[in-house]
């Protein structure tokens, strides 16, 4: 492949890795809606399951995103420094993520903050449905 057809493969993946990272947010917003809704009324315990299996699956999905763009990134990066000449731009992307292997796809965020948001969703989701209301 050419240095335009890996970057162009490379944009092309970021639009559609935004369609669905969009998609992960408003479900994200109708759990926790969701969540709302069983915090205020509560909720019988098949619900609370229902619930809390449903936003698992949404933070499942997030981090499947997630891994998806960081190993099309790391690939990216991994294809350009493959090629005999590079412009200025790909030497630049290929220094800013240097991989010397083929990258694999891992659930757990590279990033720590990234991290740190996906626990305080779950927690967000989790806890409302589990915990009684104080009154």
């Amino acid at each position: 492949m050419t240095e335009y057809q890996i970057m162009n493969s490379f944009n092309m993946f970021m639009i559609s890795n935004a369609m669905f990272q969009l998609g992960v947010f408003i479900l994200l917003w109708v759990t926790l809606r969701w969540v709302r809704a069983i915090y205020t009324n509560g909720a019988e315990l098949i619900e609370k399951i229902l619930c809390s299996v449903f936003g698992l699956g949404v933070v499942f999905n997030g981090l499947q995103v997630s891994a998806f763009f960081y190993v099309n990134w790391q690939g990216t990066s991994f294809a350009l420094s493959q090629l005999e000449s590079l412009s200025m731009t790909a030497q630049s992307f290929v220094d800013y993520l240097p991989v010397d292997t083929l990258p694999e796809v891992s659930l757990i965020p590279w990033n720590p903050i990234m991290m740190i948001w996906w626990l305080a969703v779950v927690v967000a989701i989790l806890y409302p449905v589990w915990v009684k209301k104080a009154s």
